[in-house]
């Protein structure tokens, strides 16, 4: 039942690592730079990812998924700022911030992200008085999403580093 647990964890850390790295694809590959509210939903993923990434060193607890709750739900506030500054744009202004996937915006699909990890987490901690902790090997699955998550994280930085230069970041993209 355990290694069950700990491969969807390391599964939930690739899913995520996996949208944060879609989301270098749009700065990057679109040269669409991320605004503060998606900085801050990148930020409130990796929160997400730290409660995911304990479960792996210490072993699963509820303070962990209260880490995920907390950061999910900070996530989702910073999303849903984000859609209701588009939702009903000014004349003239573009109906979104970005380029849309499947006729949705990053911030739309970052608020149905934010719930299905609050969800995810509850889910977990039903059954997490049935988990019995003992086993503390860490698998390869579990290897790879660390290093994934580890590695974004770094690059994150970077990049944030060279948008934002030291100080706060500008509405759309560096300060000229």
């Amino acid at each position: 039942m355990l290694t069950r647990f700990k491969i969807l964890n390391a599964i939930c850390i690739i899913i995520i690592c996996c949208i944060l790295s879609g989301a270098f694809y749009f700065q990057f590959y679109l040269k669409e730079n991320p605004c503060p509210l998606c900085l801050l939903q990148r930020c409130s993923m990796f929160g997400v990812l730290t409660g995911l990434t304990f479960n792996i060193f210490f072993s699963f607890k509820p303070s962990h998924f209260a880490i995920i709750i907390i950061s999910a739900l900070t996530g989702l506030i910073f999303a849903t700022r984000q859609v209701l500054l588009h939702i009903c744009p000014k004349p003239g202004e573009p109906l979104g911030y970005g380029s849309p996937i499947f006729g949705m915006y990053l911030y739309s699909w970052s608020v149905i992200i934010f719930l299905c990890c609050i969800f995810g987490a509850a889910l977990f901690l039903l059954f997490i008085s049935k988990i019995k902790t003992s086993d503390s090997k860490i698998f390869k699955i579990e290897k790879i999403a660390i290093a994934f998550t580890i590695t974004l994280l770094l690059l994150n930085i970077i990049a944030t580093f060279f948008e934002c230069r030291i100080g706060p970041c500008c509405e759309n993209g560096p300060c000229l």
